[in-house]
C-alpha cells in the first residue's frame, strides 16, 4: 500500500518537474509606446488534454496577442516534448523598469485513465524603458505612412460644390489607440463636416498595424482661394531610433473661374495689369533671345518659357514665415513655395526641406536653424 502511494505520488509530480515555461524577450531598451515582442514558450511532457493561460494585465503596459497559439511536437536534447508558443506584443506606458509576468499555464494531463492538474509558471522578465523623445501622444513604429485622398480637385471646384478629404494614417508595429487624435480642419472661409473616425488594429505576420481613417466634407463659401496647411504626425522610428514626421502636402482650395469672391470679381484691375505686363515682358525677352539665336520656339514651348520667368507668388509668404522664427509655419510656407515652383515649371533642390524636417523632428535645441541660409538655398 505504501509503495503504491509513493508510485502514484511520483507519477503526479514527475511531469511537473520536467515541464518548463519561459518568456522570450529580445534584449532591447524600448521607449514609451514601442512594441516589445514577447514569445511565451512551454515545453511539456505527456499528453495535454486541456490548457488555459491568461496573460496578466498591468497599468504599466498595453498588450495584444498577435497570432494563434502554436502547438507542435519537437525534440529538445533528444527528448520529445509537446511545445506551446504564444506571441504577444507589449507596449509600455511609462518610463522606468517594466516587469512582464509571471505567467502561469494551467494544464490538465492524461496519465492512463487519470487526469492530473499541472500548473507551470514562467518567471517575470524586466526591461528598462526610456522616455518618449517627442511630445504629445507616444507613437513609436517601424514605419508610418499617411495617405491624403480627395473626391475632386480642390482647386477646381464649381460654385457651391463640396469635396471629400480622407486621411489614412498607418503605423506598423503600433496599436490604434496610440495614434494621434483627429486633426482639426477649420478655416473662416471653409464649411467643414467631419465623419466619424475609424480606428482599428490589424494583426499581420509582422505584428500589429494601427490604422486611423479621418474624413471631412469641405466646401468654400466665400469664393476666396485658400490653402490648408500641411498636417504633421511626429513619430519615433524604431528602426533608426530617431524622431521622424509624416507630413501631408498643403491643399489649395478654389472655385474654377472665380477669383476673390464667388460674385465673380475675379481680380482687381491693378492685379490684372501687373500680370499682363509680366507676361508681355517675359514674352518679349523670350522672343528676342529666340530671334538672336535664329530659332523661334513653338507656342507651347513659348508659354512654358514665359511661365518659368514669372516670380513665385508664394515667395512673400515664405520670407514672412522665416522672419517669425516658427519652423512649423516655415515648413508649411516652404511646401507651398515648392508647389508653386513646380507649377511654374522650375525644379527645386529637395535638400533644404530635408534639413528643415531633421531640425523639426530631431529634438535639438530650438533656435539653431539658419533660416537665412534656408531661404537662399530653397530659392536658388
Amino acid at each position: 500500500m505504501v509503495i503504491r502511494a509513493l508510485l502514484l505520488l511520483l507519477l503526479t509530480t514527475l511531469p511537473a518537474m520536467s515541464d518548463s515555461l519561459r518568456l522570450l524577450i529580445p534584449e532591447m531598451r524600448p521607449v514609451v509606446g514601442e512594441m516589445i515582442p514577447v514569445t511565451i514558450r512551454g515545453e511539456y511532457t505527456g499528453s495535454v488534454t486541456l490548457e488555459k493561460m491568461v496573460f496578466p494585465d498591468s497599468p504599466a503596459y498595453d498588450w495584444v496577442q498577435t497570432a494563434r497559439d502554436r502547438w507542435v511536437d519537437e525534440r529538445v536534447d533528444g527528448t520529445l516534448y509537446r511545445v506551446f508558443e504564444r506571441r504577444v506584443a507589449v507596449f509600455p506606458r511609462h518610463a522606468g523598469t517594466l516587469t512582464i509576468g509571471p505567467v502561469t499555464h494551467h494544464l490538465t494531463k492524461a496519465e492512463g485513465t487519470s487526469r492530473i492538474a499541472v500548473n507551470v509558471e514562467a518567471q517575470p522578465v524586466t526591461r528598462a524603458v526610456t522616455p518618449y523623445p517627442g511630445s504629445g501622444r507616444a507613437l513609436a513604429a517601424r514605419n508610418v505612412t499617411v495617405r491624403d485622398e480627395f473626391s475632386a480637385n480642390p482647386s477646381q471646384l464649381g460654385p457651391s460644390e463640396s469635396f471629400t478629404r480622407r486621411i489614412t494614417l498607418i503605423a506598423e508595429g503600433s496599436m490604434a489607440h496610440l495614434l494621434p487624435a483627429r486633426p482639426t480642419i477649420r478655416e473662416p472661409w471653409l464649411i467643414s463636416f467631419a465623419a466619424p473616425e475609424l480606428r482599428e488594429t490589424r494583426l499581420t505576420a509582422q505584428g500589429p498595424v494601427a490604422v486611423a481613417v479621418w474624413e471631412w466634407t469641405l466646401r468654400p463659401h466665400t469664393g476666396e482661394t485658400g490653402s490648408l496647411t500641411p498636417l504633421r504626425f511626429p513619430w519615433f522610428n524604431t528602426q533608426i531610433r530617431e524622431m521622424r514626421g509624416a507630413v501631408t502636402l498643403p491643399v489649395e482650395i478654389g472655385i474654377a473661374g472665380f477669383g476673390n469672391n464667388i460674385g465673380g470679381q475675379a481680380f482687381s484691375s491693378r492685379t490684372m495689369a501687373v500680370q499682363m505686363g509680366a507676361f508681355a515682358l517675359a514674352g518679349l525677352v523670350v522672343g528676342m533671345v529666340a530671334a538672336l539665336i535664329g530659332r523661334a520656339p513653338a507656342p507651347g514651348r513659348l508659354v512654358a518659357q514665359v511661365r518659368r520667368l514669372l516670380p513665385n507668388p508664394k515667395g512673400g509668404a515664405l520670407r514672412k514665415a522665416a522672419r517669425t522664427g516658427d519652423l512649423m509655419a516655415l515648413r508649411a510656407a516652404a511646401e507651398a513655395f515648392v508647389m508653386a515652383e513646380v507649377r511654374l515649371g522650375r525644379t527645386v533642390n529637395p535638400r533644404p526641406l530635408r534639413d528643415l524636417d531633421e531640425e523639426l523632428f530631431s529634438g535639438r535645441q530650438a533656435g539653431t536653424f539658419d533660416r537665412r541660409d534656408f531661404l537662399r538655398r530653397i530659392g536658388a
